[in-house]
């Protein structure tokens, strides 16, 4: 390197890099079954790195799936992955890009057979902080043939916050440990000076090195596996088959974009919360689809949130693109960055989703995951005529976790995020209900964890965790539940905790074709609580979920508090109870065309209250037996309808009306301008707008 700033040019490069010579010559001696039997094997290597991964690491995220292992070519793009994340794959091929570019012919550093790079930096890894990754060349009689590499989110990187999600951020020197690309390991042996220094950056460095061994191992194992395949083969025809892996999934990526319907979708999406303070701010999402390309343009979105966290670098948008790329549009696709051949962007510099390097980035999941709500949107609209069965409303986005740190039961210092943030709903669906707990929307394949497991080396006592109701939005097909939980401080004298996600006050799921969204979510503290006393005494009365927490009998006292559920992190003592809701996906379609007969089913089974089943799905029943009353259903329903058409006002006196409504100042603090420019109510403006498409 020639200096030791930002590399920006590295970052841009998240799309195949140009077919190398040799690349190209070994393409006429892969035989079509042969190619598919290689890609078989690799994808099954990639899943046992995967697997081993998750049974050897320490952090809650690694533990229950927060992870990607990836095989990238030797110019660093990612030819196959195993993941319940996509994202961290995808993103993985800059840091590798960056080695290849800056160390391989580096004096000082190399890439050699037996070495290990490690980072964490999200200006190359695209996510936050807590995102880390390890990458190993494999190397065959000297030659380099490709790259493996493992990616996860670790609780800790030593950030103003434990837990690695600081809210109270103000600058990329409050976010702790970023790391780019750096040598950790040679002669496979991992360096103990440079794993000494990562430790002394944490709270907790034992999971941290713990997990950098586990991203090791598994990348040993498939540098073992891959070995046996280049001996079979040849190294000519791995290399020649990873990159036909890319050229055929860009190829089948382009001819299904152009199958869709050409034009412009417009769905700006709103957060409302810049850390620790509540603020509307606002990403302007327009997506143009002509022919084989879609592009992605952000005009119109809030200016970088300065002093705050809640900034993202542009690379981390376009890795959560491939959240829906991979999980729903091409799902029938291998996922690589092959898919990203179809896609362009505009990131207009100095907004949340383009931030300078000086800004911090801890909270960048917020804006970046609110993003895919928006693609979600878009794409059930793109996609309906075209293959409507993957037309679904959005799963919830807006994370809902505790985090902390302290020291644990054990004398253990410890600082992570509870893993219920991957017990969202799921969106609803054009034929069925979103799925109950279906994990995270960006790790599908993610697990909440065993209670047991989290209180063996956590204070923790768990009081109830379970289906929360209404927690999804109403619809025709409602959105799946979420989870409420519910957790007493315990065998130790005090910790520090605090809140992950946003959808306080604004929604974190919105619905799709008449769908309801997802109701807003707030945390409940109780400091001093008499809970334990009430445990010990064996109070039947006690509540056995998150809804019957708020009912008036509810025999807990204490200091009690409604809060942001992005919290900042604070004390709390041995007793004190957190009670934590994680939000249900969007509703799918008018809730009016609700089969009554699944209104009651979730009415018997506790996922929706009698007054939603009366007001919202006009379902009328015996409250006794929970029988239905088809006449009278149908004659709300008729009732609720003919309302409709009674309150409907032509357009233009509605956007009249609308338009002289503004938001407190102090909300738009951070919004920029404010109505957008670019945005037109005006039926006149609509109409322009849709002829300019």
């Amino acid at each position: 390197m020639t200096a030791y700033g930002r590399d920006f040019e590295v970052i841009q490069r998240l799309r195949p890099e140009p077919m190398t010579a040799e690349e190209e010559a070994a393409q006429d001696g892969i035989e079509a079954v042969d190619f598919e039997i290689f890609r078989h094997k690799l994808e099954m290597i990639a899943q046992e790195g995967k697997e081993t991964t998750m049974k050897l690491g320490a952090s809650t995220g690694m533990r229950w799936g927060d992870v990607a292992f990836g095989v990238y070519t030797a110019q660093g793009d990612l030819s196959v992955v195993a993941t319940g994340i996509w994202f961290h794959a995808v993103l993985g091929e800059i840091p590798v890009k960056f080695m290849v570019k800056h160390w391989l012919d580096e004096p000082s550093v190399g890439i050699r057979e037996g070495d290990s790079f490690f980072w964490n930096d999200p200006f190359y890894g695209g996510t936050h902080g807590a995102d880390m990754g390890l990458a190993i060349p494999v190397f065959y009689e000297g030659k380099l043939v490709c790259f493996v590499g493992a990616l996860n989110h670790t609780g800790e990187n030593g950030g103003t916050d434990p837990g690695g999600l600081s809210a109270n951020a103000r600058s990329r020197y409050d976010d702790g440990l970023l790391a780019p690309p750096i040598k950790v390991g040679e002669g496979y042996a991992l360096r103990e000076d440079l794993l000494t220094v990562l430790a002394s950056m944490t709270r907790d460095p034992r999971t941290l090195i713990l997990d950098v061994k586990a991203r090791l191992a598994a990348c040993r194992i498939a540098q073992r596996r891959l070995l046996e395949v280049i001996e079979e083969k040849g190294p000519e025809f791995v290399i020649g088959g990873l990159r036909r892996v890319l050229s055929v999934t860009a190829e089948a990526a382009r001819k299904k974009v152009s199958l869709l319907n050409d034009g412009v979708f417009e769905q700006p999406r709103f957060l409302d919360t810049v850390g620790t303070e509540a603020g509307l701010v606002r990403i302007g999402l327009r997506v143009e689809k002509r022919g084989d390309t879609i592009r992605l343009s952000f005009a119109g979105s809030s200016p970088q949130v300065q002093g705050k966290p809640l900034n993202t670098y542009f690379q981390g948008v376009v890795g959560l693109t491939m959240v829906y790329f991979c999980g729903w549009f091409f799902h029938d696709l291998p996922a690589n960055n092959g898919l990203l051949e179809v896609l362009e962007w505009d990131f207009p510099a100095g907004t949340l989703v383009n931030c300078d390097p000086e800004a911090s980035t801890s909270l960048a999941p917020f804006p970046q995951t609110s993003f895919v709500m928006g693609v979600f949107l878009v794409g059930a609209r793109m996609s309906y005529t075209f293959d409507p069965q993957r037309a679904v409303a959005a799963w919830f986005t807006g994370f809902g976790a505790p985090i902390f740190g302290g020291l644990n039961q054990l004398g253990e210092p410890m600082a992570d995020v509870f893993a219920e943030l991957n017990g969202t709903g799921a969106g609803g669906r054009p034929d069925l209900d979103g799925v109950d707990c279906a994990g995270a929307f960006f790790a599908t394949m993610s697990d909440t964890g065993d209670v047991e497991a989290t209180e063996a080396d956590r204070p923790f006592l768990y009081l109830h965790r379970n289906f929360l109701k209404c927690s999804y939005g109403h619809g025709k097909h409602r959105g799946g539940a979420g989870i409420g939980l519910a957790v007493m401080i315990a065998h130790v004298p005090g910790m520090v905790m605090g809140g992950f996600g946003y959808g306080a006050k604004f929604p974190a799921a919105t619905g799709v074709f008449g769908g309801y969204a997802a109701p807003t979510m707030f945390l409940r503290t109780v400091r001093g609580s008499n809970m334990r006393a009430l445990l010990a005494g064996g109070d039947r009365s006690l509540p056995r979920t998150l809804d019957e927490v708020f009912a008036p009998d509810n025999p807990e006292r204490g200091d009690v508090e409604l809060r942001h559920i992005s919290m900042a992190v604070e004390p709390f003592a041995e007793g004190d109870t957190f009670y934590n809701p994680v939000g249900g996906g969007a509703g799918y379609g008018d809730a009016l065309e609700r089969d009554p007969e699944a209104v009651l089913a979730d009415l018997r089974i506790g996922l929706v209250t009698p007054w939603a089943a009366r007001n919202v799905y006009r379902v009328a029943y015996d409250e006794e037996t929970l029988d239905l009353d088809s006449a009278r259903t149908d004659a709300w329903r008729l009732a609720a309808r003919e309302g409709r058409k009674t309150r409907g006002r032509p357009y233009d006196e509605f956007a009249a009306e609308w338009g002289a409504e503004r938001p407190p100042a102090d909300v738009l603090a951070y919004y920029g301008t404010y109505p957008d420019p670019g945005v037109s109510l005006t039926a006149a403006g609509a109409v322009a707008a849709g002829e300019a498409a």
